[in-house]
């Protein structure tokens, strides 16, 4: 300890520091002398030792936090970890997994010297390589996705530093320049599906899969159909507290949509009577009321390709027996069947709309229309329901 008389008279008793006769977890008598010495000479010269203590404190907290920043943008300046900062801003979406993957398989994998470059030196000239590589490769539609998510991670990036809803971590790549903006937006690969089953299709598939055996997959995709080609990643997120056993109806969330992340729709069907064993078999699996409604072990949700693998095999029993006239199908074909069919039996496009909860971003829908339809919903799913029966 150091103690001196201050220039207003008053004495004070500062800590130099812990005494170690080794010097090394503290100072021996020998460096506590030529402290203290160095001490008397700044009280001498008027020097206030706990204000200078205070400031010597502070400068180093300054420096060790702008060594703290240098060394998070050396490690988390690449191209890599700014990809990985706008996947995080994408949790809970269903193109979380999709944009992880798609970069983790055609950038990381077979570029990881463009992967680990800094994100704010990668070039637009980089980027087309890696789309060629895809698109040659016959994969344009995957090469157009990952574009699409390049361009919106450098977006953000140059967006943090003035926005407060962005994360903080994206002002560390000092991103000015956006390299995808250079790049075609392959739009040629992004047209819109035009696959819907026909009638025989639909028929044989709605008997295969009503024969298939018993599983999650199974109740999952059969709910889809007959709650009129709900969107499945939306289903499986269902809970057990999402249904209303005594109203017959189950809650879905729509979170399909900007701004929708933080504040999904609620969508809510009918349950039909052809319905109601399904929905009462799956809520006796399931372990609380928080649980997932659609389950394999009790407590996370199906996966999405596991009732699309369903889908997969039951297309291949068909083409095996002759009974596809359009060729194969997958699982977001059965979505646009059922609207297709709808439509063919009479039911309005508003009305669709709200079954598949589509098209209600306008201002009079979001602002000023409160009815629910769901008298309206009910006798749609009735004439869809009647018509998978026959």
């Amino acid at each position: 300890m150091f103690r001196h008389t201050r220039t207003d008279g008053t004495r004070e008793i500062v800590k130099v520091a812990d005494y170690d006769p080794r010097g090394v977890r503290g100072m021996t008598l020998q460096e506590a002398r030529e402290k203290a010495g160095e001490f008397a000479r700044l009280c001498i010269g008027g020097t206030d030792l706990r204000e200078r203590f205070t400031a010597e404190a502070a400068a180093q907290a300054v420096a060790a936090e702008a060594l703290l920043v240098a060394q998070r943008k050396a490690a988390g300046g690449t191209f890599a970890a700014l990809f990985g900062v706008y996947v995080g801003t994408l949790r809970g979406r269903v193109s979380h997994d999709d944009a992880r993957s798609i970069f983790r398989l055609h950038v990381s994998v077979p570029f990881p010297e463009i992967a680990a470059k800094p994100a704010a030196k990668v070039r637009a000239e980089e980027l087309r390589d890696v789309l060629a590589r895809l698109i040659e490769a016959g994969k344009g539609r995957t090469a157009a996705k990952l574009r699409a998510y390049v361009r919106a991670a450098f977006s953000m990036a140059m967006r943090a530093s003035l926005d407060p809803t962005l994360p903080q971590a994206l002002t560390a790549f000092d991103v000015e320049v956006n390299p995808a903006d250079r790049l075609p937006s392959l739009a040629q690969f992004s047209k819109a599906l035009d696959r819907a089953l026909t009638l025989p299709e639909l028929k044989s598939f709605w008997k295969r899969l009503l024969g298939w055996p018993d599983c999650a997959a199974r109740d999952a995709l059969v709910t889809c159909l007959l709650l009129g080609g709900q969107r499945p990643v939306q289903l499986l997120r269902t809970r057990a507290k999402d249904v209303d056993s005594s109203g017959r109806t189950i809650a879905l969330l729509d979170i399909k949509g900007r701004n929708r992340q933080a504040n999904p729709r609620r969508h809510v069907l009918p349950i039909h009577n052809e319905l109601v064993p399904i929905i009462q078999k799956r809520l006796g699996l399931v372990q609380g009321h928080d649980s997932p409604l659609f389950s394999s072990g009790g407590r996370l949700p199906l996966r999405k390709e596991t009732v699309a693998t369903l889908v997969k095999e039951i297309g291949a029993h068909m083409a095996s027996s002759g009974e596809l006239e359009q060729g194969p199908f997958s699982l977001r074909d059965l979505r646009r069947t059922a609207e297709t069919q709808m439509a063919a039996l009479g039911i309005s496009k508003d009305i669709r709309a709200q079954i598949q909860s589509h098209g209600l971003g306008g201002i009079q829908a979001r602002h000023y229309d409160r009815h629910e339809y769901m008298h309206e919903k009910r006798e749609a799913l009735d004439l869809w329901v009647r018509q998978l029966e026959r």
